[in-house]
């Protein structure tokens, strides 16, 4: 299980919501946790990870004391992503934003 209201809890919903992928704190076998662990954690699982959003993608940073998700809503033409997330720096609220492809750490492809 995922910390209720945080960003991991929130991005696996909208995995699991959005493409019918059964995403758990162990799918595929793998303990997922915090989200600075996805990355690490998705190559484990054998789901690839890379520089390229594609919707449906979830964004993924490192940094910080747990990093940070995010579910890739869109790839603009300019190469802009628009995010959906939740608990962005600790807020516990839903939000959306706009980003350059090259700001994100990783995507991680369900």
């Amino acid at each position: 299980m995922f910390y209720k209201r945080g960003c991991v809890s929130w991005a696996a919903w909208r995995v699991r919501r959005r493409l019918g992928v059964d995403f758990t704190n162990s799918y595929r076998g793998v303990h997922w946790g915090n989200a600075n662990n996805w990355d690490n954690a998705a190559r484990s699982a054998g789901v690839r990870v890379d520089a390229t959003p594609k919707v449906g993608a979830v964004a993924q940073w490192n940094a910080g004391t747990y990093g940070h998700v995010a579910y890739v809503a869109r790839v603009n033409s300019d190469g802009t992503v628009p995010l959906e997330e939740y608990d962005k720096g600790g807020t516990h609220v839903y939000g959306t934003r706009t980003v350059t492809k090259g700001s994100v750490e990783n995507y991680i492809h369900f």
